[in-house]
């Protein structure tokens, strides 16, 4: 093997580590919280607030608390919630200003890989009408759905979700509502 050669390998081998498939195995979840972690890694933190709830994809949600900060990718967040259920993190949404969202998805991009592009149209309350871009990275513990206009055209939105939990829960519940003795 010539010295060429090794550095050609070396090159290579450098590249398959940089490259989006090495992106796509990173768990999804947000500033080290994964998607499946246990509750008590936000509950035991101060910046917290949670409490009960009964939603499709949870019985827990943890916010933070008021005058508490959080950014993703160096941009202001509005609004942080962590869905649970039996303690198991099922969910995270990201609230923030549009004008932040494309760096966010340039920062999740590098971090997760390249992820489908879906567009669609949304109409202001004037009739205008805007491109809503909807990126969408997919794993096997979830996905990753960052949104250009969540709700408002100042607003976007970044959700975490572990795609099956909402069916477990809808399973159990029903489960829990034919058998009376099992809620005791």
């Amino acid at each position: 093997m010539t010295v060429r050669t090794l550095k050609h390998l070396i090159g290579a081998a450098l590249l398959l580590t940089l490259s989006p498939a090495h992106a796509s195995a990173e768990k999804l979840g947000f500033k080290g919280v994964e998607l499946g972690s246990s509750l008590s890694r936000i509950a035991s933190n101060p910046r917290y607030d949670c409490r009960v709830v009964n939603t499709p994809i949870a019985d827990m949600v943890c916010s933070l608390r008021p005058n508490e900060k959080e950014t993703i990718a160096g941009a202001p967040i509005d609004l942080l919630f962590y869905f649970y259920d039996q303690s198991t993190l099922t969910g995270i949404v990201v609230s923030l200003a549009e004008k932040h969202f494309q760096p966010v998805v340039n920062a999740l991009s590098e971090k997760f890989g390249k992820p489908n592009l879906k567009s669609d149209s949304v109409k202001s309350l004037k009739g205008d009408v805007f491109e809503d871009r909807i990126y969408r990275w997919t794993r096997p513990e979830g996905s990753l759905q960052a949104q250009r206009y969540a709700g408002r055209l100042d607003k976007s939105s970044i959700r975490f979700t572990d795609d099956g939990a909402a069916h477990r829960i809808e399973q159990r519940r029903a489960l829990l509502a034919k058998d009376p003795r099992k809620d005791l």
